[in-house]
């Protein structure tokens, strides 16, 4: 298969001693801005104070700035992204998603990072020394012969023999996007709250939405996927068309995150390319991304009031098409009278009862999840020991219930999916509150971690850790010459691993994650690039 044409070429060079050293064109902006986003968060650090001068408050900003600094720090390393560049971008993304992203975000918005939150200072010190821990664990990883031979060992026997490192054509990321689109508007829209258990071939089609971000690799794949001799041409129309579709899906399924993912998988992507040298930043591409950075608030302003639009539309999601769905969306968003009283009930329910307001923006606070593992930790503070006892039970449950229908009906028939449709923040809202299930609130393995496992969720964590780490690193390839290059099911997943390579839902979903999630989106991966290969668009 590596015969035809792919990423390595039978170039690559599994061993990292054997890998030469490169030029890194951009070696002095990358340090440049990494001194300017460590002055930016001590700036952020100190506005806090002036914020509010709660000691709460401010030994939250203090540990959030801090052990920011010093994952970022650790993190941007040119050499360490080369590396192991996957497993990187999660220790990365844990500490950004989880706390510094709040912290910088709350500080433009001139609010206490403990705005709304319920106990602050016990989350912000967990998520502390878990970013910690999370760092000597990569250390480890980095360091450890063992743990980087069975990385070339999945590359050599798994991942090339599947053809992962074969660089996929313009065509075929086409192919990808349409289906993955179609499988994405089919199974999500005018389907809120069908569960469809026991159906394969409908989560089959399910799976294949992974994908519909594909087209969006085409710009950004002569910087990560193809190899540097390697040129592609892009229909900049014809993505701008891709991106109206991809945004009427995201109103019909009412969805935040079906396009903002797209968007940040390219800003990822540029990152990364942009750290190890291979997107220059000439002094044009300097002016043209200063002045995406100061045009930026306009569709900022603008997505967030689609998003807030999208919010209040959400209650009609089940009561009509999703054609409907779309248009009371764009008619609310329209409408500004609508979006201020949106944004003035926010404002009241902050002080009342519970709520899960944070982030004005609605748009980015589908990426911050400072807020949920608050309400998760505190939701853990309050169990009884009954409470306690009970969710050990459903994490239990919860694994057993990622074996297919067939076999879960024979070993465990007592255990129904369809009565067991509910997130593990459902669950522990209703230990302690009495609510009903099946809202699916958003959870947190943090909290379900140490509330099961108590102590032990440490070890856990690192064992879940080191998996993702070669797991993910084994999705990309160094050369000879020192060139490292993705797969593009890497840059798919790369949000995924991003946001959720160290954290998740709960602890059932991580375990799910590796033994089910991922290795399906592979199987799928691998058969619509060879099914693909070669077939023309009309």
């Amino acid at each position: 298969m590596m015969g035809t044409g792919g990423l390595a070429d039978g170039d690559a060079v599994f061993g990292r001693r054997s890998v030469q050293r490169q030029p890194r064109g951009n070696s002095r902006c990358v340090t440049q801005a990494r001194w300017g986003v460590a002055i930016a968060v001590l700036l952020c650090t100190a506005s806090q104070l002036a914020i509010s001068p709660d000691t709460a408050n401010m030994f939250c900003a203090v540990s959030v700035g801090l052990i920011g600094i010093l994952v970022f720090s650790y993190c941007t390393k040119p050499r360490r992204i080369e590396r192991c560049p996957i497993s990187t971008l999660m220790v990365l993304g844990f500490q950004v998603h989880s706390s510094l992203a709040a912290l910088i975000v709350q500080t433009f918005a001139w609010k206490p990072l403990t705005f709304n939150l319920e106990v602050p200072v016990t989350t912000f010190s967990v998520l502390a020394l878990l970013q910690v821990w999370a760092v000597a664990l990569h250390w480890f990883y980095t360091q450890s012969r063992a743990m980087q031979a069975i990385t070339a060992t999945i590359r050599q026997k798994i991942s090339t023999p599947l053809g992962l490192y074969l660089a996929p054509t313009n065509r075929q990321l086409w192919w990808m996007g349409l289906l993955g689109s179609f499988a994405s508007w089919y199974t999500h829209a005018d389907r809120w709250g069908e569960d469809n258990f026991g159906d394969i071939a409908f989560k089959l089609l399910a799976g294949l939405s992974h994908f519909s971000v594909a087209p969006f690799l085409i710009p950004v794949a002569g910087y990560l996927i193809d190899p540097p001799d390697r040129k592609r041409s892009v229909n900049w129309l014809a993505l701008t068309a891709y991106c109206a579709l991809a945004l009427y899906i995201a109103l019909a399924r009412n969805s935040r995150g079906v396009f903002a993912v797209a968007v940040l998988i390219v800003l990822i992507c540029l990152f990364v390319a942009t750290v190890i040298g291979r997107f220059i930043l000439t002094r044009r591409r300097m002016i043209w991304l200063a002045v995406a950075v100061l045009l930026s608030p306009i569709p900022a302003g603008i997505l967030s009031d689609l998003a807030t639009a999208m919010v209040i539309a959400r209650d009609e999601r089940s009561d009509i098409p999703s054609q409907d769905l779309v248009l009371s969306t764009i008619a609310t968003y329209f409408d500004e009278e609508a979006l201020l009283s949106r944004r003035e009930m926010e404002r009241i329910l902050t002080g009342g009862s519970y709520n899960e307001i944070y982030i004005d923006n609605p748009l980015l606070a589908r990426f911050v999840s400072t807020k949920y593992i608050d309400r998760n930790v505190a939701l853990g503070l309050a169990l009884s020991q009954t409470g306690e006892g009970l969710a050990r039970e459903n994490a239990i449950n919860q694994l057993l219930l990622l074996l297919p229908t067939p076999v879960l009906n024979l070993f465990a028939p007592e255990l129904d999916k369809s009565s067991n449709a509910f997130s593990s923040g459902d669950y522990y809202n209703f230990l302690v509150t009495g609510d009903e299930l099946g809202g699916y609130r958003t959870g947190s393995s943090i909290a379900d971690g140490f509330v099961v496992l108590g102590a032990f969720y440490v070890v856990v964590f690192a064992i879940f850790a080191f998996a993702n780490f070669t797991i993910g690193d084994a999705l990309t390839i160094r050369m000879q010459g020192g060139h490292v290059l993705f797969s593009a099911l890497a840059c798919i997943c790369i949000v995924r691993f991003f946001m959720n390579g160290l954290m998740d839902e709960s602890v059932a979903v991580q375990a799910g994650n590796l033994v089910r999630a991922l290795p399906q989106i592979v199987l799928l991966y691998v058969l619509m690039f060879w099914l693909t290969r070669g077939v023309k668009l009309l």
